[in-house]
């Protein structure tokens, strides 16, 4: 039980004190980094025919720690919930994001092992979904998972309104330059690619409209296109701002708690950098909300 504890701690608790659990971290984080370079690296050829051998040297050292690293993972995840049978904790982990990515990052290895004959090309992209493995160091992706979920409502009615954007702008150049182009707007379904490259701003210019109507009905697309993607931007970026604030205060809070002796103990300064480190914030930004939150206490 000592060992699993152990291997709990480092590769499921931020302990800032614990440096096992952070040599782990910038070991595990290099070869993530040297697998996806590897992956890049082998699409090139010349540099495939090359160093096939050390490609394939790097794939399988990378599946190995990965597998073992996972194996670890899955043996000491802890319940989440109290009293919860091990089977049951072991497999939240499983369908758990990290868990999933963590599965991801090593099956397309086994998958081709087991159908070797198989043209099973789509498992190098698979591949490069380990680049998600460093979300367990890093908070971004789930923050903006987080963001999208905490606004789902005012994110989804932005996406219903660039939705009714999209199908009326088509169905509207569609007729205005279906006659005049009917290799490029020959159907609703062909326009619908013209009207969300232009709604979405990237504008390729594989397709454009001629006509007077149809240029007006671009131009239109086009300032429909800006507004809506700066209100889901505004609504992703207002979310993010908003957990910032929660975070800071509930920091604030756990600092607020620690100085009521006016002293912060060793076991406290642990509290708050394992705090520090789940939040994501800088050491800059939380030694600024300790000197404003140790002021107050003078002042006050």
């Amino acid at each position: 039980m000592e060992i699993r504890k152990r291997i709990h701690d480092v590769f499921f608790e931020q302990t800032p004190s614990d440096k096992l659990r952070k040599n782990i971290d910038i070991f595990i984080s290099i070869l993530i980094i040297a697998s996806l370079i590897g992956i890049v690296l082998e699409s090139e050829s010349s540099l495939n025919e090359q160093y096939r051998k050390a490609f394939i040297y790097l794939e399988v050292l990378t599946v190995i720690f990965f597998t073992l690293e996972y194996a670890l993972r899955l043996w000491s995840a802890p319940p989440a919930q109290p009293n919860m049978a091990p089977f049951k904790y072991r497999l939240t982990y499983v369908f758990s994001f990290h868990g999933l990515i963590d599965l991801i990052a090593i099956a397309p290895f086994y998958i081709s092992l087991i159908f070797p004959l198989a043209d099973l090309r789509f498992l190098r992209l698979i591949r490069m979904l380990r680049i998600l493995k460093l979300s367990h160091y890093n908070t971004a992706i789930e923050d903006l998972f987080s963001a999208i979920h905490d606004e789902r409502k005012s994110f989804v009615s932005a996406l219903y309104l660039m939705s009714i954007a999209i199908v009326i702008s088509s169905c509207a150049m569609y007729y205005a330059e279906g006659r005049i182009q009917p290799d490029i707007f020959s159907s609703i379904p062909h326009t619908l690619w013209w009207t969300v490259i232009t709604i979405t701003t990237v504008g390729y210019g594989d397709a454009y409209p001629i006509s007077i109507f149809g240029k007006l009905i671009g131009g239109g697309t086009a300032f429909l296109g800006i507004f809506t993607t700066a209100l889901l931007t505004g609504i992703v970026a207002n979310s993010f701002a908003n957990q910032m604030a929660r975070k800071r205060a509930i920091f604030e809070s756990e600092l607020s708690k620690a100085l009521r002796d006016g002293i912060i103990s060793e076991d406290e300064e642990l509290v708050l950098e394992k705090l520090r480190l789940t939040f994501n914030l800088t050491k800059e930004h939380a030694q600024a909300i300790k000197e404003k939150a140790m002021a107050d206490i003078k002042n006050s």
